[in-house]
């Protein structure tokens, strides 16, 4: 006979067992955030990429209850010792490494696909090389899913034979691609998935953004451009490793802030081109500063405070519009504690508080550092050009000259305009790494002298100059002239126009045309602290061409923030 104590917990197991059949699993948000070369916000007292601020910024848990779970991985180059430090920073030696620690923690934390529920949501951001080490794991994931538990004590064969395809020397099984056209080792790797697939040890998985500043596709050793013209040589030594940074229709959202004065050769920017057949919506934009004002890490941080809320408002959704604002949903994106862009602005005005010398200037005008100094400047130099970005065969490391990229969808942000209207300063030492501040660049020296021999103040921002990275664009807004500040601008409604930049240059160029970037959100925010220049740039532009208007979201679906 059953006792009573036997049949209430059959009761409480039948009803818990009920429960668990009709609960509703909410999807969890997985972020990997891939820090730039020689960053670690985990083990050194430094300044912050904006990498490290935006992980900080996410909140646990959005106000719908779905977990936000971030990865943090330090940049590489910054393991135990020397040699790790300079050969690992300096060749990219430990990029596989950390694209397998990152897709490690993904396939730890993703749930299987249920009837019924909406899969977990894949969120990727990087800077410098750890924007390349998060392109190149979408590419991965992109290729091969996310492997199932009982898969993953085969993860690294599958890297390996999706790393190593195309490569000749790689493997005796007559299986493995051999060949580095691009058109048949994607045809191997998609039947590699499809067998994968098929033995169901891996789920085909969607990307909903990845978000970089300031991708640099080096993996090798780079090579002096005088010599790589002389010689025919590639832009960089390096062995054969395949790691796919392309824009794949799985990957719903790319975001990509540029940095429009880095003139280093190493960092030559990886602009993202999009296939006619790719879906993703892609935005890349164009801001004033060096390769670390739009990534983050120099102390003054009124540029990277820019390029930090512009990523923010696009990975938290805030720039969707019309139907697609309708139907929001809150696990396709990104929440993040609006009060911490307000507190990185407090800490900004705390530092220009401790150093008289460099003035806070407003919005837009941050201190554009030189990067290009000694021993760096041994590399060689190269200026960047937007919207005229060439096609770089991956295996060669060839750049070839004939095959403009297209459907880049490039813009410039207003800070540029901004910037060069109200006499932002142009290009700026880092006396720190100057003869006599503990370094070893006298040409900063050089020019401070000539500048007090011509009595000049300082150096405008004027990137549309001969020899400048906006060379060959004019700027359509109404007005006449932008080779000189125009601190007074003329705000009649008269004279207003859409904002673009239009190709006025030598020779042809594959895109004619680049606007300017709408102002989101938390951008608003940044740039409200600065009343004056906020009052001047929402006027001008009659609050539709830099701003997006707010829009209520639907009941249902909450608010964003």
């Amino acid at each position: 006979m059953t006792s009573p104590i036997d049949s209430a917990d059959a009761r409480r197991r039948s009803t818990a067992e009920q429960v668990a059949q009709h609960s509703y699993r909410l999807p969890k948000k997985l972020i990997v955030c891939c820090d730039g070369t020689w960053m670690d916000s985990d083990n050194n007292v430094q300044n912050p990429s904006n990498v490290t601020r935006i992980a900080r910024a996410v909140k646990s848990e959005d106000d719908h209850h779905h977990p936000q779970i971030v990865y943090y991985q330090s940049g590489i180059g910054t393991g135990i010792g020397l040699y790790n430090h300079l050969v690992g920073g300096g060749t990219g030696l430990g990029l596989a490494e950390n694209i397998r620690e990152a897709y490690a923690f993904l396939a730890s934390n993703y749930s299987e696909h249920q009837e019924g529920v909406p899969p977990d949501s894949i969120f990727l951001l990087g800077f410098s090389r750890g924007a390349f080490t998060a392109r190149s794991l979408g590419g991965f994931l992109c290729a091969m899913g996310i492997l199932k538990k009982q898969a993953m004590p085969h993860f690294l064969q599958v890297f390996e034979d999706w790393e190593r395809a195309g490569d000749a020397h790689y493997g005796e099984s007559s299986t493995l691609s051999k060949s580095k056209k691009p058109e048949e080792r994607d045809r191997y790797l998609h039947y590699y998935f499809k067998k994968l697939l098929a033995l169901d040890l891996t789920q085909e998985v969607d990307i909903k953004a990845i978000g970089v500043w300031d991708t640099v596709g080096s993996l090798g050793i780079p090579v002096n451009p005088l010599l790589q013209r002389m010689f025919n040589l590639p832009s960089f030594f390096r062995t054969y490793r395949w790691f796919d940074t392309r824009l794949d229709s799985h990957i719903k959202n790319g975001f990509h802030a540029l940095a429009l004065d880095e003139r280093r050769f190493p960092y030559s920017p990886a602009v993202w081109e999009r296939k006619d057949d790719c879906q993703t919506n892609l935005e890349q934009v164009w801001f004033p500063g060096a390769h670390s004002n739009i990534g983050g890490s120099y102390s003054d941080s009124g540029m990277a405070n820019i390029t930090l809320a512009w990523m923010m408002d696009r990975m938290s959704g805030n720039m969707l519009e019309g139907e697609d604002r309708a139907n929001f949903q809150h696990h396709d994106w990104i929440q993040f504690d609006e009060e911490y862009m307000k507190w990185w602005y407090d800490c900004q005005l705390d530092w220009y508080e401790k150093h008289k010398e460099d003035q806070y200037k407003g919005w837009s005008r941050g201190k554009v550092y030189d990067s290009n100094t000694f021993p760096s400047s041994l590399a060689g130099t190269r200026c960047r050009g937007p919207g005229r970005n060439f096609r770089t065969f991956y295996e060669s490391g060839c750049t070839d000259f004939s095959q403009a990229l297209k459907n880049t969808n490039e813009a410039i942000h207003s800070s540029v305009r901004a910037r060069i209207d109200m006499g932002g300063c142009g290009v700026e030492t880092n006396w720190a790494k100057v003869l006599g501040f503990g370094g070893y660049n006298v040409v900063p020296l050089l020019k401070a002298l000539w500048r007090a021999v011509t009595r000049q103040t300082h150096i405008v921002y004027q990137p549309q100059r001969k020899g400048g990275p906006l060379y060959g664009w004019k700027l359509e807004d109404g007005h006449k002239s932008h080779l000189d500040p125009n601190y007074d601008i003329d705000m009649s409604s008269d004279g207003l126009k859409e904002v673009q930049w239009v190709w006025d240059g030598e020779g042809a160029n594959a895109t004619k045309s680049m606007p300017e970037s709408k102002l989101g959100r938390y951008e608003r925010i940044l740039l409200q602290e600065d009343e004056t220049l906020a009052q001047k740039v929402e006027f001008t532009n009659n609050g539709w061409h830099w701003f997006i208007k707010p829009a209520a979201i639907s009941a249902k679906h909450g608010r964003t923030f």
